[in-house]
């Protein structure tokens, strides 16, 4: 059994929902601990975001840079070439 990792945690379902799939489409399998149980009991606890250990140093760096998953053309806006 590979070793798992919790590599942030949330409050916010929609929040670490966001940053799983930000994993996921780097490639990086995911596992939301704590999702299931909020259903039952929606204060029961924060989300922990999971990967395995394998994977660490690629996914908190992915989760510290908000622009990490764009391509060049999202981070900056481009010029309009009617304003002078």
């Amino acid at each position: 059994m590979e070793e798992v990792v919790t590599v942030a945690s949330y409050t916010e379902p929609l929040e670490a929902e966001m940053a799983k799939l930000r994993l996921e489409s780097a490639g990086i399998n995911v596992f939301l601990a704590g999702e299931n149980a909020r259903i039952m009991e929606p204060g029961l606890g924060p989300l922990r975001l999971q990967v395995a250990a394998a994977d660490e140093v690629d996914a908190r760096s992915i989760l510290s840079d908000p622009g990490a998953d764009l391509g060049p053309e999202a981070q900056e806006p481009a010029a309009d070439p009617n304003i002078s």
